[in-house]
């Protein structure tokens, strides 16, 4: 008799305490306010992205510098669109992280968060490509000079995908879904972006 109710009694203090770590554990989930998206963006200076991209900087660069001047400039340039890639690649993710927590999936009826969904897979996806290509050029010694240095300007296009415009659909798309924000709240989001 007394040894069944010290399991009982050890059962419903292992049910509270599974209770207790399960309040615990939800009450730790961060919940997303709208207000809060900005501040985890990473700003994409789009100016430079499109610097980096335009053909016509490559060959300038080409023209006007030595082989090995080039060789050490396009690396650079491919570090900065390196990290550029990688912004993009986090501002997608948390647009998408925010878009799945605010308006909930749930239900299956598209709706203004279907199209920040998308238009993050899609950035991912060129991202991912471009910076697997990006790796590969990097990875390449600087003596191995019979390989000439690519053109920046040819990842403008990776997965079959035109980078650049799939990260303004992007933007198009975070502008749409988050359209109750307040002016001042919208228009530093769409400056981050």
């Amino acid at each position: 008799m007394l040894s069944s109710i010290l399991i009982w009694l050890l059962l419903a203090w292992s049910a509270l305490g599974l209770m207790y770590f399960l309040y615990r554990a939800c009450a730790r989930v961060p919940r997303h306010d709208p207000k809060n998206l900005v501040h985890y963006l990473h700003p994409v200076d789009w100016d430079l992205l499109e610097s980096l991209l335009d053909p016509a900087a490559d060959f300038e660069l080409r023209w006007r510098l030595s082989p090995r001047e080039f060789r050490e400039e396009q690396r650079c340039r491919m570090r900065l669109f390196r990290e550029l890639l990688r912004r993009m690649s986090h501002n997608s993710a948390v647009l998408a992280e925010f878009d799945n927590a605010l308006f909930g999936k749930d239900d299956f009826t598209p709706g203004p968060g279907s199209k920040v969904e998308e238009a993050a897979i899609k950035v991912r996806l060129y991202c991912t490509a471009a910076r697997i290509k990006l790796r590969v050029w990097l990875s390449l010694p600087d003596t191995l000079r019979a390989v000439p240095m690519p053109d920046l300007a040819r990842l403008r296009m990776a997965a079959d995908l035109d980078g650049p415009k799939v990260y303004e659909e992007l933007k198009a798309a975070a502008v749409e879904a988050f359209a109750d924000l307040q002016p001042a709240e919208l228009d530093a989001l769409t400056r981050n972006l």
